[in-house]
């Protein structure tokens, strides 16, 4: 009796531990879904020091969206010549960019912080994330009277970078994430499973096929790898390159200078 009073007192304790796990659980999935908009769309804090790297290179510039939202960004180089515009990854200040390339030449290199990062006011959505995107594209092409010859984009930056693709343009995504749901999946694994992820926005697969002779992935932080992978494994004949032991400058120069 005593044996069989044990044995349903470990059962009802190891039921009272995983229910109490499991309310865990589901707490902290419900708070991820009430927070997923926080998570999948740009949130980046300023980055001062990044900033004040480059200050004395960079002209601050502003792009004006339809709603009247004010993006700040920059501006480095010859404004005369051609515009590599630059999409940052959701938590990334444009400024560390820049900060990292500064040094190329022969280009005007170009990137505003997205809606609601670092210092730009504003709530990104999915309503305001693409069309968001194209209007930076018109943005930076006001500042040489020129599209952009290049555009690049780091994790769901290169979302948006691909989107703009068009003729005679050359598009590098660094580290790219083939959607939202799988850049949140990835973030939190089984606490928020990819099937749960409302956001829609993913890399434009069938774009990018058409055009792949214009495509290159940049393998840049070993931490992304299976990222890249994931990419290469839906556009096999993507133009692969890897940073390795070079600068990001000396990467990005070796794909747009070819």
């Amino acid at each position: 009796m005593n044996i069989k009073q044990s044995v349903t007192g470990l059962l009802l304790r190891g039921l009272r531990i995983a229910g109490l796990l499991l309310v865990i659980y589901v707490s902290m999935v419900f708070y991820l879904a009430l927070t997923e908009r926080r998570n999948a769309y740009p949130r980046a804090i300023t980055h001062t020091e990044a900033e004040a790297a480059i200050q004395n290179t960079a002209n601050p510039i502003t792009c004006t969206l339809a709603d009247g939202t004010v993006l700040s960004g920059w501006s480095i180089g010859n404004t005369q010549d051609p515009v590599l515009l630059y999409y940052p990854d959701a938590d990334e200040d444009a400024a560390q960019f820049l900060a990292e390339v500064q040094q190329i030449q022969g280009l005007t290199l170009v990137s505003f912080n997205l809606r609601g990062s670092a210092s730009n006011k504003g709530t990104p959505s999915a309503d305001t994330f693409e069309p968001d995107a194209k209007e930076i594209a018109e943005c930076a092409s006001q500042v040489n009277g020129q599209k952009p010859v290049a555009l690049a984009g780091r994790g769901t930056g290169a979302i948006l970078a691909a989107e703009q693709l068009g003729d005679g343009q050359k598009v590098v995504l660094i580290d790219p994430v083939l959607s939202i749901a799988d850049a949140i999946s990835d973030k939190y694994r089984f606490l928020y499973p990819k099937f749960l992820v409302r956001a829609k926005e993913k890399l434009p697969i069938e774009r990018l096929k058409k055009r792949i002779s214009q495509v290159f992935l940049l393998f840049d932080r070993q931490t992304h790898c299976d990222r890249n992978h994931k990419v290469i494994s839906e556009i096999p004949l993507i133009r692969v390159k890897y940073r390795q032991q070079s600068t990001l400058s000396e990467a990005l120069k070796s794909i747009l200078f070819e």
